[in-house]
């Protein structure tokens, strides 16, 4: 970031990069408008009126693909205010009509506008900061993220009193973030952010290869595997929160209320991980990958073979604390590989791992297991498995490029 700014003006770029991410995530906040709905549209069945979230994380994917060519044809910050332009006017369309098919055309506009809008929140940070204040924000996101998106879940759920259409102005929100980015924040180019990245890069690159250090700028290869290590996660995520309830009811440890109460402690720890990311970070490095993945993987295993709720409770807010770690890591490590022009396209395909791992965890869960318990195990092994591989290939790597270093310097 440019020193010729002021400390204000600073703070409003972080604010609005930062409430960037509550966008993302903002498609479920008024799912408690569901029973309203199926009242005012009996005519519509239940799958077709839950079709108001599923519509907008199917064309977030697709947009979000998109998004890197619309930035090539008009720029990261315009295609950003392009997308929150979007999502703000089409959000708040179903607080003022009863037409359920309109209402349909616009969560998916707003599935759009999301997609194009979401690697942004990712890549920008990359633009505009480096090394470990990077790092620091990039976990950052994710916990400003899961603390936006609980307060519009709750600001929707206190609208719903007046009517469903009411919870629908909660996305009124977007707009301050939709003002910040028009008037403070830089345009990458204009600014000189991009070429400054550039050259914060160069710097990096060189300090790795003194180090005897691998350098993968714009690595395809990179960019796969760490598609795969979000995908392989968000499976293994998605599948013990979809299962926990079912395993507090078949083991009678508790009822699925109870169940949902500790997803919410999760959901908490998540946001503390984000703020501590950047201290693990500077302390782990590229091992916090394999440690966020065993560990949380040993977690799941340990609660799917527990029977206590307080013993489940406690092994799953470490879980929330030790996984929130892997998800910064990966997308901060894609920032670090990529250039300023490549970062938006990357960051999307990442995304798209990420949204599949989602979407296809429910199938894969039917492989795992007949009983929840043992789903439950086996999507920990996922984890542990895969944290194991990475630790050794990590390992593995950094010996050979000690070797070849030693060799170099001889």
């Amino acid at each position: 970031m440019s020193k010729n700014i002021s400390k204000f003006h600073y703070a409003l770029i972080v604010l609005a990069l930062l409430s960037l991410n509550i966008v993302e995530q903002a498609a479920s906040v008024i799912n408690a408008t569901i029973p309203g709905m199926k009242g005012t549209f009996s005519n519509q069945s239940l799958v077709n009126i839950e079709l108001i979230t599923t519509i907008v994380s199917m064309f977030v994917t697709i947009f979000v693909l998109i998004s890197g060519f619309v930035v090539k044809q008009i720029g990261q910050k315009n295609t950003a205010i392009l997308g929150l332009a979007i999502a703000s006017i089409s959000s708040i369309i179903p607080a003022f009509l009863n037409d359920f098919n309109i209402i349909i055309i616009s969560r998916a506009i707003l599935g759009a506008g999301i997609g194009l809008a979401n690697p942004l929140a990712i890549s920008l940070i990359g633009v505009f900061f480096y090394g470990d204040q990077r790092a620091k924000l990039m976990g950052w996101r994710s916990a400003i993220a899961g603390l936006g998106t609980a307060l519009m879940t709750f600001i929707a759920g206190q609208l719903l009193v007046f009517s469903w259409h009411a919870s629908y102005l909660v996305y009124l929100l977007f707009i301050p973030t939709l003002l910040l980015f028009i008037f403070f924040v830089p345009d990458p180019v204009k600014s000189g952010a991009i070429k400054r990245q550039e050259q914060e890069q160069k710097k990096e690159l060189q300090k790795a290869a003194n180090e005897g250090n691998e350098v993968q700028q714009d690595s395809i290869a990179l960019i796969a595997e760490l598609t795969l290590l979000i995908f392989l996660g968000l499976v293994s995520a998605m599948i013990f929160f979809v299962k926990l309830p079912t395993f507090f009811v078949e083991n009678n440890i508790g009822s699925p209320t109870q169940a949902s109460n500790v997803l919410s402690l999760i959901n908490i720890s998540n946001v503390i991980g984000g703020f501590i990311f950047g201290i693990c970070y500077k302390k782990l490095k590229k091992f916090i990958l394999p440690f966020a993945l065993g560990i949380g993987g040993i977690a799941t295993c340990l609660i799917s073979i527990s029977r206590n709720m307080w013993v489940i409770t406690i092994i799953s807010i470490l879980y929330g604390i030790v996984c929130s770690l892997s998800i910064p890591y990966i997308f901060n490590r894609i920032s670090e590989a990529s250039s300023a022009k490549k970062a938006p396209f990357f960051t999307s395909i990442a995304l798209v791992g990420s949204n599949l791992g989602s979407f296809l965890s429910p199938i894969i869960a039917n492989y795992l297991g007949t009983q929840s318990s043992t789903v439950i195990f086996n999507a920990g092994l996922i984890n542990i498995v895969t944290g194991v591989v990475t630790l050794i290939v990590i390992i593995a790597t950094k010996e050979r490029r000690h070797h070849v270093h030693q060799k170099l310097v001889k």
